[in-house]
Order: C-alpha cells, then structure tokens, then sequence
C-alpha cells in the first residue's frame, strides 16, 4: 500500500536534456496542479549525453512560454545512478535512450518507457528538434504536450501502481504495466 507521506518520483529524459525532457517534465508538473491530482510528486528531468548545468535551449523557453511553463531556470543534469535510484518511472523520448539506460541500468530497465508506449497504441520515438536545426520544434513541443494530455491519466494510474508494488528487480514482468495499457 501507498504510505501517507510517500512522494511519487518521475524523471522525463532527452539527449541533451535542453528540450524535449524539460518540456515534458514542466508540463507534466503543470497538469498535476491544474487537475488537483492527489499525492506528493516529484518531478523531473535529465539526459543522456549532457554537460551539467547548461540552460534550456532558447526554443524551449520560448515554446514553453506558450504554455505557461517557465524553463529558464532550467539547468541540465546528466543521468546517473542516483537519479535514477528513487524513480518509481522513467520516461524517455527514443528507443535508443531506452536501450542505453537499459545497457547501462539494468536494475531499473523495467521502469523505462518511452513516452510514447503509455497510449498503449503506438510507441514512436519524440524526435530531437536538433535533427533539424530547431525548424520542427513547434511541432515536436505541441507533441509532447499531446502525448502527456493524451494520457495524464494512465501515467498518473501506472505511477500509483509502480510506486505500490516497486521495481519488480531483475528478471520479473511487466504485467501489471500491460494490465493497465489493456483495461484502456
């Protein structure tokens, strides 16, 4: 059973953790608030190849502005051990973000999903606005936000439940996860 006092972690991860994550973890943040969501989180972001303490990327403050989320505070973190110790989940833009923490991590594997994954539906990789000179930013940022909008719920459901039951550890299934996805 969920403790009284017990605080919900997610951390959201990109590349760079300059836009996408950042993004994702202040949207996310701001959704709980507006839907009064019940609990204490925890939430935040990281990445897998980034210097520590750089800002959010201009395009991301500004797209984030639209949104009413303010990034420039924002400093970058790489993804450690440490951060990852406490996660009830884990959720990255790319396949390849998932196979690298997975190769690196393998204590927390089971509670890596790529963003996409939790509709159930598709699981496609958010690409990085970097491809691209910054040109698609818009639309990988409204993608984010729809992506998170889209299934608030179930991320929400899936946090509860993983924080209950735990890491699974090594060696165990998903299947509370594809419970979850499958009632919807």
């Amino acid at each position: 059973m969920l403790g009284k006092n017990q605080m919900l972690k997610i951390v959201f991860i990109c590349t760079a953790n300059q836009f996408r994550s950042p993004l994702a973890a202040a949207y996310f943040s701001s959704k709980l608030q507006s839907e009064n969501t019940p609990g204490t989180w925890d939430i935040s972001s990281a990445g897998t190849w980034s210097n520590n303490d750089q800002p959010a990327h201009s395009k991301a403050i500004e797209l984030g502005e639209e949104f009413n989320l303010d990034l420039r505070s924002h400093k970058t973190r790489e993804i450690s051990s440490e951060i990852l110790a406490g996660m009830d989940l884990i959720f990255v833009m790319e396949q390849g973000h998932k196979e690298a923490l997975c190769f690196e991590f393998p204590h927390w594997c089971e509670k890596i999903l790529l963003l996409s994954e939790i509709s159930g539906s598709y699981a496609a990789d958010i690409s990085d606005p970097v491809a691209n000179n910054f040109d698609d930013a818009r639309l990988i940022a409204y993608e984010i936000i729809k992506t998170i909008d889209d299934n608030f719920v179930k991320i929400v459901d899936f946090s509860f439940l993983k924080a209950k039951t735990g890491c699974s550890g090594p060696g165990s299934s998903l299947s509370p996860f594809q419970k979850l996805l499958s009632a919807s």
